[in-house]
């Protein structure tokens, strides 16, 4: 499991924990949708820390529907999470 936080954050929001399976799918799409390929394994690991500033590229590159994943609740949340990471200094790996 990846357990993602905003860089600032109260300890009760901003944070995801994504599984295996949809980390793989929101790489997927992603990767399909332009976005910079940050978010994978290699990348990601505890300690990391991905800048706000990586975080609002991607997501100019991104659509708000989803090309390749089917799940769209999962999409919306994750362009969600993202916006607030970018406001809130990134996002942090633990």
């Amino acid at each position: 499991m990846l357990r993602l936080y905003w860089a600032r954050n109260d300890g009760i929001g901003g944070h995801v924990f994504l599984g295996l399976g949809d980390l793989e799918q929101l790489a997927e799409e992603m990767a399909e949708q332009g976005m910079t390929g940050w978010l994978s394994l290699d990348h990601l690991e505890p300690g990391s820390h991905v800048p706000a500033g990586a975080i609002d590229f991607a997501l100019s590159q991104a659509s708000a529907e989803p090309k390749v994943l089917a799940d769209e609740k999962l999409w919306r949340d994750w362009l969600a999470f993202l916006a607030g990471a970018a406001e809130n200094g990134g996002v942090v790996v633990r």
